[in-house]
């Protein structure tokens, strides 16, 4: 693996953990991506994940992948970076007390299973509670715990469907019954992130943990508050990208400043724009708003991209040029931040995966790891945290425990 701060120098071993979160201890057993991107997040800022699966492990090893495919998928392998992973059968007594034995000295507990799960396999709550007074209890669900839809299955696409994202997409594309790109299970699972650090502050106050409930169509309408200003100011949020000679760039022309109006209007070559009636103050150029978007949209068509970019950086106005994923992968200010980093990972080689992005001066988060393959760290974790020996773990391997 290289190593996480710039992304050149090769390294055998997993980096120190140095993030905020060091010595703090989560069991995982969230699965897909809505649950694993908030232990991802805790992975990242040094926290000690300990990821549960069964069997053949979180069926999201190899969703949206070949069928024949020898490596588990991109999405798993980002959002399981820097996690232990052990198997565990809770439904086996055995199974369930080692689960008990775990909880013990754990510090946060997250779930997404479906709603009723862990009560029916008498892992709940209350039971976890009484086992640890300190736990932090955290679950995702499509729809909460409660309310009529309680009990319904949930996924990105139905989510961003009940939400009216994917509805506002096709609103803004012009064309309906395409795939949404979507953010459903990231925002929930930064949303469950944020609970637990605010419980985990909590119960340094109090000494007691509690239980978090998130739930995904609720955290993705958090994320759409320009959506509900155009619902309920019938004002629409935002500009369209404009067409320029090699593709698009998006630019604020709304609220422009008159000093800003008039070094952007002289640096594309319409300086008699500043005196224009319409446009000749902010007042003017609110009111006279679509001439004035249309206006600026036929002096960028006959540049190019990098042509406007020094106009735009020479003019101080926030602007960027749409760019594809391939080009952000190469943009050079984020090569030059060390955003990008070469994950090694046993299966699948080399893989290419964004850095922590919530950077510490102190305690600097990293990708330490790959994502374990399925029972990799059994013998490590059994044997650390619960003092297993090899013969007790070759016993509970062939009763089906682990």
């Amino acid at each position: 693996m290289s190593t996480a701060g710039n992304g050149d120098s090769p390294m055998s071993e997993p980096e120190p953990v140095t993030g905020p979160l060091t010595g703090l201890r989560v069991i995982d057993l969230t699965h897909v991506l809505n649950g694993p991107f908030a232990t991802m997040l805790l992975a990242h800022m040094g926290a000690d994940v300990v990821k549960i699966e069964h069997g053949r492990g979180d069926r999201f090893r190899h969703a949206w992948m070949a069928v024949d495919a020898d490596h588990d998928g991109y999405e798993f392998l980002v959002v399981n970076t820097n996690k232990r992973g052990i198997t565990l059968n809770l439904k086996h007594e055995k199974g369930k007390q080692l689960f008990l034995d775990l909880i013990k000295d754990a510090d946060v507990v997250v779930e997404n299973f479906s709603i009723g799960v862990m009560d029916r396999l008498g892992l709940g709550y209350e039971r976890l509670r009484e086992v640890n007074p300190r736990l932090i209890y955290a679950s995702s669900r499509g729809y909460g715990e409660d309310g009529p839809s309680a009990h319904l299955r949930a996924n990105a696409a139905t989510i961003m469907a009940a939400t009216g994202w994917t509805n506002a997409g096709w609103d803004f594309a012009g064309r309906q019954g395409t795939i949404p790109q979507g953010i459903g299970d990231e925002a929930a699972g930064v949303s469950l992130t944020v609970g637990i650090l605010a419980a985990l502050y909590g119960r340094a106050q109090t000494g007691v943990g509690q239980r978090i409930d998130v739930s995904m169509q609720e955290a993705l309408l958090g994320f759409m508050v320009s959506n509900f200003h155009t619902l309920f100011e019938q004002r629409r949020v935002g500009a369209l990208p404009k067409q320029c000679a090699d593709g698009y760039v998006a630019f604020h022309l709304p609220d422009m400043t008159q000093e800003l109006w008039t070094r952007f209007a002289t640096a594309l070559g319409h300086a008699e724009a500043i005196d224009d009636p319409r446009f000749a103050t902010v007042q003017s150029r609110r009111e006279n708003y679509p001439e004035l978007d249309e206006t600026v949209a036929t002096w960028v068509r006959s540049s190019t991209r990098a042509e406007l970019a020094q106009v735009f950086r020479d003019t101080g106005i926030s602007a960027a040029p749409v760019k594809s994923l391939a080009e952000v992968v190469e943009d050079e200010h984020l090569h030059a931040r060390g955003a990008f980093v070469e994950v090694d990972d046993p299966k699948a080689g080399t893989v290419t995966m964004l850095r922590p992005w919530i950077r510490f001066s102190d305690t600097p988060a990293a990708i330490r790891t790959s994502a374990p393959l399925v029972g990799q760290h059994n013998d490590e974790v059994y044997g650390e945290l619960l003092g297993l020996d090899a013969a007790e773990l070759a016993e509970l391997r062939a009763e089906g425990v682990i």
